[in-house]
């Protein structure tokens, strides 16, 4: 994949968080519209952007003031780890695993649960509620390439074999090539959620292969597609080190996450 679709939105001067420090992201004085301008594109994309900006604050909140230590000491490691990779400029990829899929609290539960109750003292908590969950559903995956017109493109995802017909924002990947990417529907649409990272198709067996070897890391699923979502939800940091241009990093236990809790 050659081109990346524009995702360096989220803070002032188009930086991402990792340019900045946590003090900084924290009393950013552009905040207010941050959350308010005008963002353009289809209006689920809009609306899922814009809900994200608000969980990044929230979350950033919570980290300066090390309210819940494990989410303080995950934040920490992947963005001394990744933040700084230019595989992860897009602001998305490692700062939405963090806050929507990693499970500190006593009942598993993520940054993205604690946002929820907090919303519910505030008058974004309705129109905020579907961003939550859709967010609480969302997992990275791993999609191939199968059709692709000037409307639509089609991948098919590997060990679910589910199809999904995505809104193209992302150019420059070929014929046949494997997105790992999170993805996010909105009214029948379904969204890339961030910039994902290609494996051309010749790798196909290789990585089922790879993925089928660890899967044992989540052998409380009751069947190998549940394992699969399992590890795709959990394995976040796993997949970063796998992806990162940074050849010197370690490659990352896909339950790495539980050297946070602790």
């Amino acid at each position: 994949m050659k081109d990346k679709s524009e995702w360096l939105s989220f803070l002032p001067g188009g930086l991402a968080p990792a340019n900045f420090s946590l003090d900084e992201l924290r009393n950013v004085k552009q905040v207010h519209s941050l959350l308010t301008e005008p963002i353009a594109g289809p209006a689920g994309m809009a609306y899922y952007i814009r809900g994200f900006r608000y969980l990044l604050f929230f979350g950033i909140a919570c980290i300066a003031e090390d309210k819940y230590p494990p989410l303080t000491r995950c934040w920490k490691d992947l963005e001394q780890l990744f933040m700084g990779d230019p595989a992860f400029d897009d602001g998305l990829f490692v700062e939405s695993w963090i806050l929507m899929d990693f499970p500190f609290g006593p009942k598993r539960q993520t940054a993205l649960d604690h946002f929820q109750e907090f919303l519910k003292a505030t008058d974004m908590g309705t129109h905020l509620q579907r961003f939550v969950d859709e967010a609480r559903r969302s997992r990275l995956g791993l999609h191939q390439d199968v059709m692709r017109t000037k409307k639509v493109a089609k991948f098919r995802e590997l060990f679910t074999g589910n199809v999904m017909e995505a809104v193209p924002s992302v150019e420059g990947y070929g014929n046949g090539e494997i997105l790992l990417t999170r993805t996010m529907e909105y009214d029948g649409q379904t969204f890339i959620f961030g910039d994902p990272k290609g494996f051309p198709r010749e790798k196909r067996s290789a990585i089922e292969n790879m993925v089928a070897n660890k899967l044992f890391f989540f052998d409380d699923a009751e069947t190998p597609v549940a394992q699969y979502e399992t590890f795709m939800k959990l394995a976040g940091p796993y997949w970063m080190s796998c992806v990162a241009e940074n050849n010197e990093l370690p490659i990352l236990a896909p339950d790495h996450y539980l050297t946070h809790l602790g």
